[in-house]
């Protein structure tokens, strides 16, 4: 078997795919500053949670389970924080990544069934 049989190239993202990666943006710097004095820290750092878990999921059973969610969150929370939080907020980074990881991976198994 040659190189080429042995990878198998999984499919790409279609262009209405990609609403995965911007809402998980927005979902850490669009929606900050537009709610942050209706709600607490808590309860803003809940609802990001929660979309992260979201997102990731319903991005994994509609495409599929790939790296580009949870590093996407990564980064979006990394901005985030140095934008809008204070600087002990650093601890959640790994748990949004996290989240989204695993909310990915639920999805794609999911997916299969």
């Amino acid at each position: 078997m040659s190189q080429e049989q042995d990878t198998q190239e999984e499919p790409g993202r279609a262009w209405w795919q990609w609403w995965a990666p911007l809402a998980m943006i927005a979902n850490f710097l669009v929606l900050p500053p537009a709610i942050y004095q209706a709600v607490s820290g808590t309860v803003l750092l809940g609802i990001m949670g929660g979309l992260t878990v979201l997102i990731a999921l319903i991005d994994a059973t509609t495409f599929r389970y790939s790296w580009t969610i949870f590093w996407v969150a990564g980064i979006a929370y990394f901005a985030a924080m140095e934008m809008y939080f204070n600087e002990g907020t650093w601890i959640y980074l790994p748990v949004v990544v996290l989240l989204a990881l695993g909310a990915s991976k639920l999805g794609a198994k999911l997916r299969k069934r």
